[in-house]
């Protein structure tokens, strides 16, 4: 934590941070007496988070099918109403270093309103 009072700030703590690898978070927060009225003392929270770089290998059968999972899980949650889905088609292309996976749902929507028309 860190308070600051106009230009001066008062560390509550050292900042150095023990991870390798880490993502910084800062929240600041103001003071204030009324429901407009800020005074000029302010807290600051710093949070580090560790990361870790994990290398994950995964066979083509593995990879295709995590992927057409998550797109498929992405697209119903989307769509709401999977009983709508009229057509599902999943298209593949594999490349040196990478795969494509593309999903295409055809789906029915009442898109339109009902209005009466006057002239």
């Amino acid at each position: 934590y860190t308070i600051s009072i106009n230009n001066l700030k008062i560390n509550l703590y050292k900042t150095l941070s023990k991870f390798e690898t880490y993502d910084t978070i800062n929240e600041e927060k103001k003071l204030k007496l009324f429901s407009n009225f800020y005074l000029p003392i302010k807290v600051d929270k710093t949070t580090n988070i560790a990361t870790r770089k994990v290398d994950v290998s995964y066979t083509y059968e593995e990879l295709l099918e995590k992927t057409t999972k998550e797109l498929e899980n992405d697209l119903n949650i989307e769509i709401g109403n999977p009983q709508n889905v009229v057509n599902k088609q999943i298209n593949t292309y594999s490349y040196d270093e990478y795969i494509e996976v593309e999903v295409i749902y055809e789906v029915i929507e009442k898109i339109g309103t009902e209005e009466k028309i006057i002239f």
